[in-house]
């Protein structure tokens, strides 16, 4: 099985780190001028993985492979949204909404490279995903026959987008087991295999895409006087972190792929994302450092 050696052209620009403007900085724009670019440079590196092929593969992923593709490319997707928001000068609320969804695909990638020739992985990966397709068809079964069996145009499109999703899969609705009997790991279990950290992050967004109290005191009220808040319409701050993790995770998961489809490029590779790796953990250690200045100074 052989895959196109990749060129200095495939390669997307090496972004520099400007250490001085860090060492120096007076606020967060340094570092989240740094982080943007350094996230920049991620989603290319993430691309281009989900981009490589082999002669077996240049008309198209087999089911398995497919579920690794197209994860890569979803992150990929949410690592733009998040650059677009810059660009179109939206803010960050939707920051942490958008690294929760990330997780969730780079966790499933990590586990389901971990054991890549284990197709009870992705049969168990598929299983979890069409149970909630099938139990929202039997929503959907209930209400028609709550109303004497009449369907209505809209049920009938769910219907057979449900039975395409299921087709596509290559199972049938009476093959999906209970979510107890599919063995799927839980989020935590798949987000440990990202770090320590991950997990918190991914808590984190989940309260940004729920609303819970904290996202919403936090960023959509402003407390006006004690016990008493009034409507917060700006847009939240952008904050670095986001960024940082990322672009860290994109390429580590990239990594990942590329060293187990690809290992003859592994060689090629490695040098590449391993530089990137070192430099956005050094500006990543400088801001950590800068924030801990910071809060040390102001407790004075």
């Amino acid at each position: 099985m052989e895959s196109e050696p990749l060129s200095s052209e495939t390669w997307p620009d090496e972004y520099k780190v400007d250490i001085a403007s860090l060492d120096e900085a007076q606020s967060e724009s340094p570092f989240l001028r740094a982080s943007f670019e350094l996230l920049k440079e991620a989603t290319g590196l993430t691309a281009l993985a989900a981009g490589l092929t082999t002669n077996q593969s240049e008309t198209g992923h087999d089911r398995n492979c497919a579920v690794l593709v197209g994860h890569l490319v979803r992150m990929t997707k949410l690592m733009r949204t998040l650059i677009r928001a810059v660009v179109d000068g939206h803010g960050g609320d939707q920051q942490m909404q958008l690294v929760r969804q990330f997780i969730d695909s780079a966790s499933t990638l990590a586990y389901l490279l971990e054991d890549a020739d284990d197709s009870g992985r992705f049969q168990s990966y598929l299983m979890d995903s069409l149970i909630a397709e099938r139990e929202f068809l039997m929503d959907v079964r209930r209400q028609v026959a709550d109303r004497g069996g009449k369907r209505l145009p809209i049920e009938e499109r769910i219907e057979q987008s449900i039975a395409d999703t299921f087709a596509s899969a290559g199972l049938d609705e009476t093959q999906i087991p209970s979510r107890k009997k599919n063995g799927w790991p839980s989020a935590q279990e798949r987000i440990a295999l990202l770090g320590p950290v991950a997990y918190v992050a991914f808590r984190m967004g989940s309260g940004a895409i729920h609303g819970s109290w904290h996202d919403i005191v936090r960023n959509h009220l402003e407390e006006v006087s004690p016990g008493l808040y009034a409507p917060n319409v700006d847009a939240a701050p952008l904050r670095p972190q986001s960024f940082f993790a990322m672009a860290l995770l994109g390429v580590d998961c990239a990594r990942r792929y590329i060293e187990r489809r690809f290992p003859d490029e592994a060689e090629l590779v490695t040098p590449r994302y391993d530089r990137f790796v070192a430099k956005l953990n050094d500006a990543d250690a400088r801001h950590e450092r800068y924030l801990a200045n910071r809060t040390g100074a102001a407790a004075e």
